[in-house]
């Protein structure tokens, strides 16, 4: 299975960019594809660059310039679930969107929420159960992306009021539509960088590249275990 892999950061990808066996490099769309492998399986890794539309466009390149049968995609999120702190992980059951309106549900492909392959999520759970310096708790559940950074306490209020996410981000949702539309198994990996509140900028400057490493670590296990 040719495994495709995103991030939205540079620091999201860059341990997978040095670990993994490098044949070839292609340039295109603002960004470089990386073809090679990694434990002996094959891989296509880019960073996408931040929000939807750039997640979307590199998640269907993926599949149909690179041949990517599956798509996960790695990096770092606020926090909503109460009790989720900065550096513990979220394992998406399923993605969606938080700035959509309610009539796009009218109209294709009809999803409110994607949810997650099951076979990628249970080889997760085994490749952080086989990582003791994770620096925090894994758990599951809703990861909402939109186009906007959540950091204040009413905008994070209003979104947990509305759909109860365990986490926020900019990239995943349209990855997994865009895996759905192509019919591939997806998931979406996040380690929290910050609590999506008041205070978020200054702690995700303090905590963005550790998140960012762990969530690459997981990855890299995921493949060492498939």
């Amino acid at each position: 299975m040719v495994w495709g892999i995103l991030g939205a950061l540079d620091e999201e990808v860059a341990l997978i960019r040095e670990k993994m066996q490098v044949d070839r490099s292609v340039d295109m769309l603002g960004t470089t594809f990386h073809v090679g492998t990694y434990a002996g399986k094959p891989v296509v890794l880019a960073c996408c660059g931040i929000g939807k539309v750039n997640a979307a466009v590199c998640a269907t390149t993926l599949i149909q310039r690179f041949g990517a049968e599956c798509v996960v995609n790695v990096g770092i999120a606020g926090a909503m679930a109460h009790g989720l702190r900065v550096l513990d992980v979220v394992v998406a059951r399923e993605v969606g969107f938080h700035d959509q309106d309610a009539v796009m549900l009218n109209y294709y492909p009809k999803q409110q929420f994607f949810r997650t392959d099951d076979a990628l999520f249970e080889l997760c759970a085994r490749a952080c159960a086989q990582l003791p310096e994770l620096e925090s708790t894994v758990t599951t559940g809703r990861i909402l992306s939109g186009d906007v950074f959540v950091s204040d306490r009413t905008t994070k209020e209003r979104i947990n009021a509305a759909y109860a996410p365990a986490c926020v981000e900019m990239e995943g949702a349209s990855i997994g539509h865009t895996s759905y539309m192509h019919g591939k198994p997806f998931l979406v990996i996040r380690t929290m960088s910050d609590t999506a509140d008041d205070e978020a900028q200054t702690t995700y400057d303090d905590f963005m590249h550790r998140a960012a490493l762990q969530s690459a670590r997981i990855i890299l296990k995921m493949l060492e275990l498939a």
